[in-house]
């Protein structure tokens, strides 16, 4: 079907030493017929599909879209939150966790095995949201971390060569410039170690770094990246549990969902709680290439 969409429809065109890439839906995105002289590269129609963020006008909105990876390859088109052009280009949201009263957040991350590839959630800054399709083209990632009060700090710059889709480990790897170092150049933030390269469990998957636990099991069932276990999670809290409260209680923290360490968002001059790991708004990951 994308092929034939190709056939009817492709774009190529250059601005600013940038490629962009792009080709319609056979239905225009509407049910109906495609534009014949829709220009994808200047205004972002319903019937655009873009081979990444990156290829969506500069005039466009951050917003939801249409994005084919792998062009008119074999991997189905995938719906993508687009952040706004920054940084050298638009960045494509993998996962969002946003926190909840309302105590819905946590159950949202409980995600088994067969479910890993799987989409959840609307692509939104708002919601929670999955999007592990954009890991196989994913090459540059960044992960932003916004406090309960607004302020948001990138806290982790990487890049990956793909992912192993067995056990969502990511291919190669490499930490871009840790913000906070040791004497030695040692990243002391670790979330690069923990949350990124690193092992990754599901309430029935063990596959994190820890040989005598499951880290998804212990921390409230959360599926996520694990190295030794978490400097972030997105969905379980990690400290102790006060009088008359219970491991498991203390952990669920009322379902809230997205933690940090105290001591990581002090260092990116972020607001705590002033628990061992505070409560943040929002964690989120981004990905380009």
């Amino acid at each position: 079907m994308w092929a034939t969409a190709c056939l009817m429809a492709c774009g190529c065109t250059t601005v600013a030493g940038l490629d962009r890439r792009y080709h319609l839906q056979p239905d225009g995105g509407d049910g109906g017929s495609p534009p014949a002289d829709e220009r994808c590269d200047v205004e972002a129609g319903a019937g655009c599909v873009y081979d990444r963020c990156g290829d969506v006008p500069d005039g466009a909105p951050g917003g939801v879209y249409t994005i084919d990876p792998d062009g008119t390859g074999p991997q189905e088109p995938l719906h993508v939150y687009c952040g706004e052009p920054a940084d050298g280009g638009r960045w494509a949201l993998v996962y969002n966790s946003v926190g909840r009263e309302s105590g819905s957040t946590r159950a949202f991350w409980n995600i088994p095995y067969a479910d890993r590839l799987s989409p959840k959630g609307e692509p939104s800054l708002d919601d929670n949201h999955y999007q592990p399709g954009l890991y196989s083209a994913g090459r540059e990632y960044r992960d932003d971390i916004e406090d309960t009060e607004g302020n948001v700090a990138e806290v982790l710059r990487a890049t990956a060569a793909g992912i192993d889709t067995e056990d969502m480990t990511l291919d190669s790897p490499e930490h871009v410039n840790p913000k906070h170092v040791d004497e030695d150049g040692e990243d002391i933030d670790k979330i690069f170690g923990n949350q990124f390269g690193a092992g990754w469990s599901s309430p029935d998957f063990d596959g994190d770094d820890m040989s005598d636990r499951n880290c998804a099991v212990v921390y409230g069932g959360v599926t996520q990246h694990y190295g030794s276990c978490f400097v972030y999670s997105l969905g379980a809290d990690a400290h102790e549990a006060t009088a008359g409260q219970s491991m498991d209680a203390a952990i669920a923290d009322d379902d809230w969902g997205p933690h940090l360490d105290t001591e990581v968002a002090e260092r990116f001059e972020l607001s705590n709680d002033g628990s061992t790991y505070t409560r943040v708004k929002r964690i989120s990951r981004w990905t380009r290439w």
